[in-house]
């Protein structure tokens, strides 16, 4: 379905909003492995990127020298 132009119009104002303010970190998987992270992500009712930031705060505090 075609995008309306007010609907354009709003992504452009919110990129303009959101430049340089975020970096996109891509990761590719295999299915099976991808259907297991969501799950796994989904049970801890966090975002994606809080699961992230929480899995390097918690390598950084075991292996703190």
């Amino acid at each position: 379905m075609a995008r309306s132009e007010a609907q354009k119009a709003a992504d452009k104002r919110y990129a303009a909003k959101i430049q340089g303010k975020y970096e996109r970190f891509i990761v590719n998987f295999k299915p099976e492995e991808f259907g297991h992270i969501e799950a796994v992500i989904s049970s801890s009712h966090m975002t994606k990127a809080d699961f992230l930031r929480w899995a390097i705060r918690t390598w950084e505090e075991d292996h703190q020298n």
